[in-house]
């Protein structure tokens, strides 16, 4: 009975979680889709610029989608493994870097690109799950 209960008790899942398994989800597909078309829309057309600038273009392509794919993954499995407030606060820290990503691209492209759209609304779930 205990090892029932137990079983039970893990396949029970709480909305705010469910929140934040779809923002981390939401947060590594726009992780994956800015790597690759940054890569190959932004960065590769670069003719005029210097090498080293179009590295460094390169590394922000890389390490933005990095930090945004890795925030995705402490999302989704912060239900699983994480107590509820260190959960919270690591819903907060990666609400705070999809945030700074999503005032970043409306500044950068005085919001004519949707990826703030997508970041505003990987953000909006994180918080909510939090």
């Amino acid at each position: 009975m205990v090892l029932l209960s137990t079983i039970h008790k893990c396949m029970v899942i709480e909305m705010n979680d469910i929140f934040l398994i779809l923002a981390g989800c939401l947060g590594m597909i726009i992780a994956i889709v800015h790597g690759i078309l940054g890569e190959k829309q932004v960065v590769r057309p670069i003719r005029d610029l210097p090498r080293t600038a179009k590295r460094v273009a390169s590394a922000v392509m890389f390490l933005s989608a990095l930090y945004w794919f890795v925030g995705g993954m402490v999302l989704v499995a912060s239900p699983f493994y994480l107590e509820a407030g260190d959960r919270f606060v690591a819903a907060m820290i990666v609400a705070a870097m999809y945030l700074s990503g999503m005032l970043a691209n409306i500044w950068a492209t005085r919001g004519r690109h949707f990826g703030w759209a997508l970041l505003g609304a990987a953000t909006i779930l994180t918080v909510a799950g939090a």
